[in-house]
């Protein structure tokens, strides 16, 4: 906080974005109240997210919010269709395919968040691995060329006082 003031800036409050973010949703409340209820009830995964992710580049809210906006987005543009009723809103909450539909493409975002990270990374170092057997049969052929000397891992100052150069 000093270094911050010493810059001339003034500290981040912690809280001020969720405060804004929750008055944002209860003013959507009053003239959109059933697709924001959809929605906030559709969300709930990326909200947690939202509220969980300490992660610098947030990497988990995105790849979690934009599934789950992908898996509420259908039932949002159908009850625009329908008219935006209670009933409608009501009716897509009460039917399991709905929330199979909107929180599943959020456990599809969970599932890659832990998945591709790791498959990424076993590809990463198998091709390491490639790289590192490939350097080592060229030091066998340097070897078998130049001698023994070639792969000596000692510094140059060392091998030329060694052998007198």
């Amino acid at each position: 906080m000093a270094k911050a003031k010493a810059a001339g800036k003034a500290p981040k409050a912690k809280g001020s974005g969720m405060m804004i973010f929750f008055m944002i949703i209860i003013g959507c409340l009053v003239p959109f109240g059933m697709p924001t209820l959809l929605v906030c009830m559709g969300l709930l995964p990326t909200l947690v997210a939202l509220v969980t992710d300490t992660d610098e580049h947030r990497s988990s809210l995105a790849t979690i919010g934009y599934l789950n906006v992908a898996g509420v987005l259908p039932f949002l543009i159908e009850l625009w269709q329908k008219g935006q009723t209670m009933e409608a809103a009501v009716g897509i909450l009460r039917d399991p395919l709905s929330w199979v539909i909107m929180l599943g493409s959020a456990g599809i975002g969970h599932l890659m968040l832990y998945t591709i990270p790791v498959i990424v990374g076993s590809m990463v170092l198998m091709r390491q691995e490639a790289r590192l057997r490939t350097l080592r049969e060229g030091i066998k052929q340097l070897e078998s060329i130049w001698g023994p000397d070639v792969t000596n891992a000692l510094s140059l100052d060392i091998v030329r006082q060694h052998k007198g150069v």
